[in-house]
């Protein structure tokens, strides 16, 4: 009985994350870079196939960083509490990720990790730009 629950659960959740629409801010704020690596590509720029962009496997370590510094100065409030670096607020977090130092190579990963989320969930057929 446990078992069928929790299947409910999982299910149900996932059924949520589908349904869930990517915020109108996201589709604007960078995932990427251009082709040629000379500005900075969206999130609607990189799921448009005629927008030559950068897979995250292509950018350098510097690239992914600076893309993150946008993203976390893009966003009008932004403190995060780490276990070993107390409260990170903006303009900490954002020297942090240029510096690559520990904290921000922690918040690089946070970041993509949350940019690829976002990537599958726009390429997927299920997705419409709201």
């Amino acid at each position: 009985m446990a078992k069928e629950s929790a299947k409910k659960s999982i299910a149900k959740s996932k059924e949520t994350k589908k349904k869930t629409a990517i915020p109108q801010k996201q589709w604007k704020m960078p995932v990427s870079f251009s082709a040629d690596g000379a500005k900075m590509a969206t999130l609607q720029e990189h799921v448009d196939p005629k927008v030559p962009t950068l897979s995250l496997a292509e950018m350098t370590p510097s690239q992914r960083a600076e893309i993150v510094a946008k993203r976390i100065e893009e966003q009008p409030k932004f403190e995060i509490a780490m276990l070993g670096g107390g409260t990170i607020d903006k303009q900490r977090a954002i020297a942090e990720v240029k510096a690559q130092s520990k904290i921000g190579r922690a918040l690089i990963e946070i970041e993509q990790r949350l940019i690829n989320n976002l990537i599958d969930r726009a390429t997927s057929k299920n997705e419409t730009r709201k």
